[in-house]
Order: structure tokens, then sequence, then C-alpha cells
């Protein structure tokens, strides 16, 4: 997983195999006060209930704290699994990274 931080927002750029790690990565940044948050799901090709769960988890607990939380970049197939199971009402899915900072920024 890549962490980076642009215009106040962390970005964390997932990877398929690293999902289920996703709130230890995030933990310290919304502990820090950087409560916004953008997944980078470019690198995930398909979500296993696992990590489903994982992204759920991690979304309640930036929204529990203040925050907000958004997605880009996410592939076709993975979109349908956001779709399918209504998380696309529960996240801001967005084209690219650029368009998610503004949403959460």
């Amino acid at each position: 997983m890549h962490v980076m931080e642009r215009n106040g927002v962390v970005v964390v750029t997932v990877v398929d195999d690293q999902c289920a790690s996703l709130w230890k990565t995030l933990e310290p940044f919304i502990e820090a006060g950087k409560r916004n948050c953008v997944l980078d799901l470019s690198q995930v090709g398909f979500l296993n209930s696992v990590n489903i769960a994982a992204i759920i988890a991690a979304r309640n607990k930036v929204v529990a704290a203040g925050g907000k939380i958004a997605v880009a970049d996410i592939k076709d197939r993975v979109k349908s699994i956001f779709r399918v199971l209504k998380l696309d009402r529960l996240f801001d899915l967005n084209r690219n990274l650029d368009a998610a900072i503004l949403a959460v920024g």
C-alpha cells in the first residue's frame, strides 16, 4: 500500500492483497487529525468478502472520526461489485484521483 498526502487529504493506493490492512494504514493519519481520505483502487482488480469488509470498516471509522472518504480510479469490475452491494451509496466513486480529492477536500 502506498500512502501520500495531497491538499490535506490522505491518499491510499490500495493493492488487492493489502485491503485487509487498510485501517492499520489509515489509523495514524486519522489520529493525527487528517480525517479526509481517498482510496485509490486503480491497483485492485477484484474484491473478496474480507476486502469488502475491510473497506467498509475503514469507511465507518473515518466517518465516525468526522472525516470524509471517497474512491478513485475504480475499475469496471470492482465498480460493479460496489453497485451490486449498494456501496456506491456509502462511497463517492470518482473517475480519477483529482476528482476524489476535490470531493472530500
